[in-house]
Order: C-alpha cells, then sequence, then structure tokens
C-alpha cells in the first residue's frame, strides 16, 4: 500500500513542481523589480516579494539572494501543495547551487526519528519501511516525502528537528520540568540539553498566535506556553548543534509560519545560541485574488525577509 501511495505521491508532485515552476513565472503580471505598496491578491499570486525593498525577484534571483545563508527558514502553511511544491523546487535548487553544502531540516521530523532517516538515506531500507517506522500519515507522504526523497537521491543530510510529539503532549500536562526531571537516556536527548528562557514576547506571541481560540486555565496556558517553547527551543538547538559542526553549509529549514513569522521564536532563540549565524526567512503566504494586501505594513511588521504568495488551497473534491 505505502508502494503504490508513494509512486502516485511522486508523479502528482512531479506534476506539482511542474505547475508551480510556471506559476513562479507567468501567473502574476507584475514585472520582476517592480516595486509595490499596496497590491490586489490577483497580481501577488505566484509570485515572490523581497519585504524590505518590496520588490518582486524572479525565481532565479530570489535563489541567488539567499544561497549563502546559514539558514534558509522557510514559514508554511501546512499541507498546501502549491507550498509543498514550492519548496522541493527551492530544495533542489540550493542543493544545485551549493552541491555537498546544502541540509534539510524538517519540523514533522522528530529528534527520535533521526537513526531511521539517517538509515535511509545512506541506501539501507525502502521508502515504505521508513514510513512504517515513522509512522507517516497518508498526509506526509503525499505532501512531504518528496522532500526526503530527494535528499536520499542527492545524498543531503536530513535533520529531524523537533520534540517527539508525546513529550510535548506530557509537558501540557505535567509541566516542563516534571518532565525534564523524569527522562531518562535516551528519551533526555529528545529535547533541548539546556532550556533558554520564556520572554514575555514569546508568550504573548503564542498566546495571541495558537491558544487564542482555545480557552485555557492560567495554569494550562503556562504548560502550553511551555510545551511550544520547548519545541521552538529544541529546533533551534538542532540546528545550532548542526551549523557548529558544519558552519559552511545552508540548512533549508521547514516549519509552519508560527515558527518562523516575525523571527520571535526559532530565530531568536537560533541567535542567542550562536549570535553570528546568518538567517533570512522565507514565509509563504495564501491570499484570495480579492485580498488586498498593503506590503508596507508586512515590511514595518519585519514578517519575514521574503513572501512567497500562493492562492488559498484547493478545497478537496467532492466524492460522487
Amino acid at each position: 500500500m505505502f508502494a503504490v501511495l508513494w509512486q502516485r505521491t511522486l508523479l502528482l508532485l512531479l506534476c506539482m513542481v511542474t505547475v508551480s515552476a510556471c506559476a513562479l513565472h507567468t501567473a502574476s503580471p507584475l514585472a520582476d523589480r517592480a516595486v509595490l505598496s499596496t497590491v490586489r491578491g490577483s497580481q501577488l499570486q505566484g509570485t515572490i516579494v523581497e519585504l524590505a525593498t518590496r520588490r518582486t525577484l524572479s525565481f532565479e534571483a530570489f535563489v541567488q539572494a539567499v544561497a549563502q545563508a546559514q539558514v534558509v527558514a522557510v514559514g508554511e502553511e501546512h499541507y498546501h501543495p502549491d507550498i509543498q511544491a514550492f519548496e522541493l523546487r527551492l530544495f533542489q535548487a540550493l542543493a544545485q547551487h551549493r552541491p555537498r553544502h546544502i541540509a534539510l531540516a524538517m519540523e514533522f521530523l522528530e529528534r527520535d526519528m533521526q537513526s531511521a532517516v539517517d538509515a535511509y538515506l545512506s541506501g539501507n531500507g525502502d521508502a515504505a519501511t521508513l514510513q512504517t517506522q515513522i509512522k507517516a500519515t497518508p498526509d506526509f507522504i503525499q505532501f512531504y516525502f518528496p522532500l526526503v526523497q530527494y535528499a536520499r537521491q542527492a545524498g543531503v543530510p536530513l535533520l529531524a528537528l523537533n520534540v517527539p510529539r508525546s513529550l510535548a503532549r506530557r509537558v501540557t500536562k505535567e509541566g516542563l520540568q516534571a518532565v525534564a526531571e523524569s527522562l531518562l537516556p535516551p528519551e533526555r536527548t529528545y529535547i533541548a540539553a539546556t532550556f533558554l528562557p520564556i520572554t514575555p514576547q514569546y508568550r504573548t506571541y503564542f498566546l495571541q498566535a495558537v491558544a487564542a481560540a482555545h480557552p485555557l486555565s492560567e495554569e494550562q496556558r503556562d504548560r502550553f506556553v511551555e510545551a511550544a517553547h520547548l519545541k521552538d527551543d529544541t529546533m533551534a538547538e538542532s540546528l545550532a548543534a548542526f551549523l557548529e559542526r558544519a558552519a559552511d553549509m545552508t540548512v533549508l529549514a521547514i516549519a509552519g509560519r508560527f515558527h518562523f513569522d516575525y523571527g520571535l521564536a526559532i530565530p531568536v532563540l537560533l541567535r542567542q545560541r550562536r549570535p553570528r549565524i546568518t538567517i533570512q526567512r522565507v514565509t509563504t503566504m495564501a491570499i484570495a485574488a480579492d485580498d488586498i494586501i498593503d506590503l508596507r505594513d508586512l515590511a514595518r511588521e519585519a514578517l519575514a525577509d521574503y513572501v512567497w504568495f500562493v492562492p488559498p488551497r484547493p478545497e478537496p473534491r467532492a466524492e460522487n
């Protein structure tokens, strides 16, 4: 079953990449290097904008601009075919631009999966075996496994960034200190070795972005903030540790928008661990054709260094 699903997924993603590549050049009537302020969504869809200058960039110019950073941080909307196709195309372009100096890092892969991922990348085992070992969902196989497959084909390191979900869930119920003190090897290595402090700014950012829609008691809020911060802190530590060993590498790091937007989660924690690190933040924003986007506001808010605008996620087709 996994093998058949993977074959279908690969064909689908190849088509998606082709469509995405065309969209980057033809979907928007805006000329490359045009300076923008307030723009209708239909003009922005399929366009990359550098927020500091509010100029549009071709895909090739965008790759050139980010390729020398130590971390290219892509904040994504999960399970959006255009966005994951863009990520795959960017991964391939960076691998070709910086051969043997590129790595991939993924939020959806957790630290306890690293040994299985490494075995697969080294040629030990097939896709179905790895998918079983990491308990990959059909959505992960469809949208994200092409990235894993390309890492194997290109001989690119792949970092399993995140805390195991089971440990994060425990933190939401027991609190970080209780969970950390209860862990023995190897589980203790699945979370950050040292914990950076949770700042008021991070707490506010999390509660506004994630927890506002979920009424929680004050104690629950504290534990949910701890769990979220543990994830970001652990992912930042994972990146910092890799770059300490391989400072000349560029890591394409893929995570949900919360983790990279505004630089308030992983980026600030990563800079605390490696102050001189170079990061280019890219966010992917799904917008409707009739939306009005003020790029000046996005730039003032320091949303990201670059934004790739896409149409909304396609609605699932109804079954007949």
